[in-house]
């Protein structure tokens, strides 16, 4: 998608002012402070839940986990008013157990979502005004030994519309030249320092004038989300055995010169090691990305999803009516839904119904125009596990 960037990508921290009042005992009535032990299990909830919490209620809870261990935040009912920004009625998380969440993430709305925090702390708050209708809301919290945090993902309840949410896929980034001022390709950030993206979007392009942007939504703004951030690129890995003609291992990375930092709005996609003997024949998957909404069409500035199913291996090449389709790429097809234009390099997704965990199944290669009765290709990224591997070296992946 050919969406010019705004003049400047800034980097904005949101710090939350509702903490000033802690001194004044705001809080004293629902302020609680918990140490976990390793394989406790808690809950907290919005109070009276069952009912809606009644207005002007403001609560904090501070969870304290063993050195060296995160804290893990399930929250898989929450029910709020909307509001711009979050800024009414608003859970707020500080992945860094700031006390006084500076800088915290915030969520309202129909939503569930997953975080785990950076260091052995995590504050979360509740507040509310007094005009307030309302709402309720409970998370599960568990203390996690040391471990790798990949493939999470903000949900939501409300599964018709194809706009992500703002920073629904943390590990999505876009490859942008500085030039044109413009994302040309898609890209998924495996490590925190490495992103995946098609051979064939890199091949002709410098180095010197090509950037990854990571943590954005709507390219057009620069105040949606405050996580974008604009990154120079210090190495291309190009697959050797790539074939333009036929898109053979149409697969490479990027390599940033600046460490990526992972925070709410910033993380690793889980590569699927463990899911490397599965074809995902018939699985519901999605695309993402900035790409066109149809072919020729203007681009859309919003980072968007799109459901499609996998098609087979021997459908997809009678589909096609082409030899040249080999294991090492996995088809998808829906009706009237496609990938398109500029989503090349862009992720092919895996969400385990059972965990939420997201797994990069394929980068987006090729179609025959956008949306038509052919599928489109992709490379199959479980064909280039040890490849990436090897292009990685010191890198420890997440086996989950």
């Amino acid at each position: 998608m050919n969406v010019y960037l705004s003049i400047s990508i800034t980097i904005v921290t949101v710090y939350s002012v509702l903490w000033s009042a802690d001194s004044l005992g705001v809080f004293s009535e629902c302020d609680t402070v918990r140490t976990l032990q390793e394989g406790e299990v808690l809950y907290i909830q919005s109070p009276g839940y069952g009912n809606y919490y009644k207005p002007n209620t403001n609560c904090r809870w501070r969870f304290n986990a063993p050195t060296g261990y995160n804290v893990y935040m399930n929250c898989y009912d929450v029910i709020l008013p909307s509001s711009t920004n979050c800024l009414v009625d608003r859970i707020e998380v500080s992945l860094n157990g700031n006390a006084l969440l500076a800088g915290a993430t915030r969520y309202c709305g129909l939503s569930t979502f997953i975080v785990q925090s950076t260091v052995n702390k995590l504050t979360v708050g509740l507040r509310s005004p007094k005009t307030s209708s309302g709402g309720r809301f409970r998370c599960q919290i568990v203390a996690n030994p040391p471990s790798c945090d990949c493939g999470r993902r903000r949900t939501t309840k409300i599964v018709n519309g194809m706009p992500t949410l703002v920073n629904e896929f943390p590990m999505m980034a876009g490859l942008v030249s500085l030039s044109a001022r413009n994302v040309f390709c898609g890209a998924t950030i495996i490590s925190n320092r490495h992103a995946l993206t098609a051979a064939h979007c890199l091949t002709g392009q410098k180095i010197t004038n090509t950037a990854l942007i990571v943590g954005d939504h709507d390219l057009s703004t620069g105040v949606d989300t405050p996580y974008s951030a604009l990154i120079p690129i210090s190495t291309f890995t190009i697959h050797t055995g790539y074939r333009p003609q036929t898109s053979a291992n149409d697969i490479a990375m990027v390599r940033t010169r600046d460490q990526i930092v992972f925070n709410a709005g910033i993380g690793s996609v889980c590569l699927p090691w463990h899911w490397s003997t599965t074809t995902f024949d018939n699985y519901l998957v999605e695309a993402v990305g900035w790409g066109t909404m149809d072919f020729g069409a203007p681009a859309s500035s919003v980072l968007r999803k799109v459901n499609l199913n996998v098609v087979n291996y021997e459908t997809c090449r009678q589909m096609l009516n082409s030899t040249q389709i080999t294991k090492n790429q996995i088809c998808t097809y829906a009706d009237a839904r496609d990938t398109c234009q500029y989503d090349s390099g862009g992720p092919v997704f895996y969400t385990n119904p059972n965990t939420g965990i997201v797994y990069h199944i394929g980068v987006i290669s090729y179609g025959v125009a956008c949306a038509s009765a052919y599928p489109s290709v992709n490379t199959r990224t479980t064909s280039y596990l040890n490849w990436i591997k090897a292009n990685t070296a010191g890198v420890k992946y997440c086996e989950r």
